[in-house]
């Protein structure tokens, strides 16, 4: 896989050591928060475009950090989940938010549907084809890949309850690689209370690994966001998360 740089995406090429790199792709829906100048930022300024209504804090840093401590290809979203959301379904009412986590969105509010099919254009359906292609690159290399979305949560939404989880999977058709990897978690992350399917569900919010890896190993990954905040904390836990994805591969 080559470099790709566009408004829709960014890929990561596998590192290849005397072979065709590790059996192993990683991506992430939520990864920016960019909104192209000509959006002015939908309408919001300050701390919302920081918070996780924007994006899914830490979680660039941590695919960054898997992809290249373990050869990985990785694919890692261009734009902010307020611009359009990768991870719903393009029929979705939430595909561009209005309102989220309490926050009024005015850039998105009464959009035209011919904007919502710019946006789809422009930045969704991009971003999904070269998931696909990356999908169908590491199928025809490796056997049995592993497929893994990476995600983080705020820990206190401001509509909703404190989250006590430090680390969860969406579960929904793998669960033989989940059960793996929640083996595996108890050992290398001894600490982090790790559960499923909280605080989300793969039966509500699992679009892209749902579309992009049928019949497929996969892992959804979501990590709260203070463990991920800084780029040193990232790091670190994306080291820990190396050592149980190197046990599945």
């Amino acid at each position: 896989m080559s470099h790709a740089n566009s408004p829709a995406f960014q890929t990561i090429p596998t590192l290849k050591k005397g072979g065709d790199g590790a059996p192993l792709l990683i991506f992430g829906d939520h990864a920016s928060r960019v909104i192209p100048p000509r959006y002015d930022n939908l309408g919001l300024s300050g701390e919302d475009l920081r918070r996780h209504i924007a994006w899914d804090i830490g979680t660039e840093t941590v695919i960054r950090t898997l992809c290249a401590r373990l050869g990985a290809a990785g694919h890692i979203c261009g734009f902010s989940r307020l611009l359009i959301d990768a991870n719903r379904d393009p029929n979705a009412a939430g595909l561009i938010p209005s309102v989220s986590d309490g926050t009024n969105i005015p850039g998105n509010a009464n959009l035209p549907e011919m904007e919502r099919a710019v946006r789809i254009a422009e930045f969704y359906a991009p971003y999904h084809g070269g998931l696909a292609q990356a999908v169908e690159a590491l199928k025809a290399t490796h056997k049995d890949p592993l497929i893994v979305s990476v995600h983080s949560f705020t820990p206190k939404p401001l509509t909703g309850a404190q989250r006590e989880m430090d680390l969860a999977l969406l579960v929904k058709d793998d669960t033989k690689t989940a059960k793996a990897f929640m083996s595996s978690a108890a050992r290398h992350l001894p600490n982090f209370d790790t559960r499923i399917n909280e605080p989300y569900s793969a039966y509500d919010l699992n679009y892209t690994i749902d579309v992009q890896a049928k019949n497929t190993r996969h892992l959804a990954i979501e990590i709260r966001q203070d463990h991920i905040g800084s780029d040193d904390k990232a790091k670190a836990v994306a080291a820990k998360l190396g050592d149980i994805l190197a046990e599945l591969i």
